[in-house]
């Protein structure tokens, strides 16, 4: 019925623009199913546009929407903003089916997301794009150029594989594009980062700190790690589950500090707070951690605290809202990109996250017909259709940081003359999506910005043909 709703309420504006300054809101009609034609259902998916630069019959750019609700920032500032406005090009971006407000079914619930998935995504995507052609530009051979970031990335890398006559470059900036269901490489990226930025003398901490930690669940000494932790619920050290959940959960804080505030200084900072601990790699952890935690009285790190944010199904949830159950359900039938410990020694968080404990995440999810085997030929499948790291594709450019750890799943060299890749050094997820800054970027970041601006430049006319008198 909600989706029903959703559908009247686009009506009854008439898919029109909602004015909000430059940016407008719409929303475009589309099927539910674009591969059953017994199923004739439609939903209403959202997008924005920002034609302030435009002109008539010319570009289309679009920041493809990825596993969350659609974002609008850059298509009212940044690069891609700045390159619309040299080219005179319009500038949309769409929500991803399932996030947000663009809800093809009533629910959430297993059953119900069976269309969440890229090729439903990408065929959302080509017939959108055609509609804009017809609608905005009045010209259906309107150049079109896709930027995509995540999730949004990978899809904008394989719509140019499969829809190759409706996009005429992509722009892949931190797009993770092979599918890898025990992600061993990204705690190894981390790990790298930890001893580049921060020092040998830190990583060696975090490795002895998890073992000594591990040693200790196998003595089963849970009430010193629940005293010491300031867990809120037991540790049961019988119970691999919670065991396993502890563990991540703790590295889930380590990569959080890493990351989030996209500047190696707290890579640097971190590790010396740590350092200042001599007593024992454990117990410098355990400091370190009450820190992050102090205005905490407790910490949940049980494995029912874990699933609690996946296993609402109502779309009006806060954890809906943020996508945690949709990004999953991608994780586990498209993606993976679990961050395993089992795989690799190469890397300072222990060795009991295997991709059994993910297998039952995902079960705990969605059901148990998601077993290992089914997972694992699901990814592979992503992985036959779009190639993984060896795409089949040309007029695409493909920027990762250095420091980000999701550039192990991204191309980082050139794949041919046409699809080249630029690794960025000292730099975090998608570093290169703002403005130009000559006064503050790196050399290497302002030289990766100004060649996807000569390659966008060069896909939009390198067929030019000038009118003639």
């Amino acid at each position: 019925m909600k989706r029903f709703l959703a559908i009247l309420v686009a009506i009854a504006i008439g898919f029109s623009d909602v004015a909000n300054g430059m940016l407008r809101e719409s929303w475009f009609e589309t099927r539910v199913d674009h591969f059953n034609p017994r199923n004739q259902d439609k939903f209403a998916m959202r997008y924005y546009i920002n034609d302030e630069h435009a002109y008539a019959r010319g570009p289309i750019f679009i920041v493809v929407g990825g596993a969350e609700p659609v974002q609008t920032r850059w298509i009212t500032e940044g690069l891609f903003y700045d390159i619309a406005y040299l080219e005179g090009a319009y500038l949309f971006t769409n929500e991803l089916r399932y996030f947000g407000y663009s809800r093809p079914v009533e629910n959430a619930e297993t059953e119900n997301l069976d269309f969440l998935n890229a090729d439903q995504a990408l065929a959302d995507l080509a017939e959108w794009i055609t509609y804009l052609r017809e609608t905005y530009t009045y010209n259906p051979n309107a150049k079109v150029i896709l930027l995509g970031t995540a999730y949004g990335g990978a899809l904008a890398t394989w719509f140019r594989q499969k829809y190759p006559h409706l996009v005429n470059g992509v722009w892949v900036s931190s797009g993770a594009i092979e599918a890898d269901f025990a992600f061993a490489g990204y705690n190894e990226a981390l790990g790298e980062s930890i001893r580049q930025y921060g020092s040998d003398a830190c990583y060696s901490t975090i490795w002895s700190g998890f073992r000594v930690a591990q040693n200790m669940v196998q003595l089963g000494l849970a009430d010193l790690l629940t005293t010491e932790f300031h867990l809120c619920e037991p540790l049961d050290t019988d119970n691999e589950l919670e065991v396993r959940a502890f563990l991540l959960g703790l590295r889930d804080d380590i990569e959080f500090e890493m990351l989030h505030l996209r500047n190696t200084n707290s890579i640097r900072e971190m590790c010396e707070e740590m350092e200042q601990q001599r007593d024992s790699s454990l117990n410098a952890l355990i400091d370190w951690f009450a820190r992050e935690h102090q205005y905490e009285q407790c910490v949940h790190m049980n494995f029912d605290s874990y699933m609690e944010r996946f296993l609402e199904t109502d779309f009006n949830a806060a954890s809906l809202q943020a996508g945690h159950r949709q990004r999953l359900y991608l994780q586990c039938t498209e993606e993976g990109f679990f961050p395993t410990t089992s795989e690799s020694e190469y890397q300072p968080f222990g060795n009991l996250i295997g991709p059994d404990f993910f297998v039952q995440v995902c079960q705990r999810a969605f059901g148990e017909w998601l077993t290992e085997d089914v997972i694992f030929k699901l990814l592979r499948s992503t992985n036959n259709r779009f190639g993984g790291l060896q795409p089949a594709i040309e007029k695409a450019h493909f920027t990762n940081g250095g420091v980000d750890p999701y550039r192990v799943s991204s191309p980082l060299e050139d794949l041919n003359p046409k699809a080249p890749a630029t690794l960025i050094p000292d730099t975090f997820v998608s570093p290169d999506l703002d403005s130009i800054d000559y006064e503050n970027d790196s050399a290497e970041l302002i030289a990766a910005k100004e060649r996807t601006r000569t390659l966008i430049d060069t896909w939009i006319f390198e067929d030019f043909e000038p009118i003639r008198a």
